[in-house]
């Protein structure tokens, strides 16, 4: 690593003697009166090491550490400076402005040698640790550009907004926490049913998002390939049976593994509004009715995953034109404000209760905003959720609708 040394010094002698010690030494070497003759110089030329006086006209030595520490080079600039002060005060002034070495003068020669090469080292040390800096921030980047693009696959898998489906109208809120999130829902036609889910893995991430895709895909395979979210006599699968199918495939044989998922699975006979759903350690659903009345619907349940040879069983529920069934991630209820106070089921449903009246596509977003609002405290603190936020609401709204 060549080495380009700055001497500053009002004196041309002194200047002239350590310039003609250092050539001897192998450094290369510029010259400056001043600060501000330094300045220029660093400025246009690759300096690593500065040995400057002190006490100089213009500018001395200790404005000139800091302006130099103020400017950027492209690399770090080692600074000496050549004092006859010697008190503590003005050393921990030297050091607070910049400096990173001191020397006596008039210099010995041998210990100008030895701060020199001392200060080699750490200007080593220096440009490696910007070099591993250099490939961290490349690494931190392609990894953004994965997360990102692993973000908008997951996007993809998620149901489109306002969706219909003869009486039935179906629409949702989702907050990730990162790029990437451990929940997934989903709304689709079975045959004369409306079969829908909600699964939220455990934990965050890339681990949490692959979970949840490789749970979403098993609803694609078993409506297009095994089908089986249907019976033997052509009909819908118990959804509890369903689920059971789902905890099997997914319990780990290894036993330091532990990857497990809340779910809801269900469906709706598109005619009636009669439905089945299977709860599996997911927060509890609920129907609002249009006059803002709330329904809870389902028996609780084990998560998915945890263990094998479980069994749950189906709750059965009607929707009625003009009511809502609403299903939500853990995110919501236990989102925190400031004074650590969860945000809460009660409250939820008081909400959606509240504004029963405003349509579904317009009430999604007054409820983000909500707990955004409730996260910040009145924006009074950041808003950003510490957990994945997901809210899917499904409406019977009749024909005329």
């Amino acid at each position: 690593m060549s080495q380009h040394v700055l001497i500053v010094d009002d004196s041309l002698v002194y200047r002239r003697l350590l310039a003609k010690m250092l050539a001897q030494w192998g450094y290369q070497v510029s010259e400056a009166e001043n600060g501000e003759a330094a300045l220029n110089i660093l400025a246009q030329t690759a300096v690593n090491m500065v040995i400057s006086d002190w006490e100089m006209p213009v500018m001395d030595g200790l404005t000139l550490c800091r302006a130099i520490r103020e400017r950027q080079f492209g690399h770090y600039v080692y600074i000496i400076l050549l004092t006859a002060r010697e008190s503590a005060d003005d050393l921990t002034e030297g050091f607070d402005a910049g400096a990173d070495d001191f020397l006596s003068k008039p210099v010995n020669q041998s210990e100008l040698r030895a701060r020199l090469h001392a200060g080699i080292r750490i200007l080593e040390l220096e440009a490696s640790l910007a070099a591993h800096n250099t490939r961290l921030s490349e690494a931190l980047g392609q990894i953004e550009q994965d997360l990102q693009a692993a973000a908008r696959l997951q996007q993809s898998v998620l149901p489109s907004h306002r969706l219909r489906y003869q009486d039935y109208f179906a629409d949702w809120l989702f907050l990730p926490s990162a790029w990437v999130s451990g929940d997934i829902f989903n709304v689709f036609a079975l045959d004369n049913h409306l079969g829908f889910y909600f699964v939220d893995v455990a934990g965050h991430g890339v681990g949490a998002a692959m979970m949840s895709l490789a749970v979403a895909r098993q609803f694609l395979h078993g409506r297009v390939v095994e089908r089986f979210l249907f019976d033997e006599q052509g009909g819908v699968t118990s959804p509890a049976e369903v689920v059971r199918m789902l905890n099997e495939r997914f319990c780990s044989e290894e036993p330091d593994i532990v990857s497990y998922f809340t779910m809801i699975y269900g469906v709706i006979d598109l005619r009636s509004g009669e439905g089945r759903l299977c709860q599996a350690g997911h927060p509890t659903p609920f129907i609002v009715t249009p006059t803002g009345e709330t329904k809870e619907t389902g028996n609780g349940g084990a998560p998915v995953g945890l263990f094998s040879h479980l069994a749950w069983e189906d709750t059965a529920f009607t929707l009625n034109e003009g009511e809502r069934l609403c299903l939500f991630s853990d995110g919501i209820t236990e989102c925190e404000n400031p004074a650590g106070e969860q945000f809460g089921q009660a409250r939820l449903q008081a909400w959606l209760q509240q504004h029963a009246g405003f349509t579904v596509e317009a009430l999604l977003p007054r409820f983000g905003e909500q707990l955004v609002h409730w996260r910040s405290d009145a924006g009074r603190h950041s808003g950003t959720m510490t957990d994945d936020v997901s809210l899917l609401i499904i409406e019977r709204r009749g024909v005329a609708q």
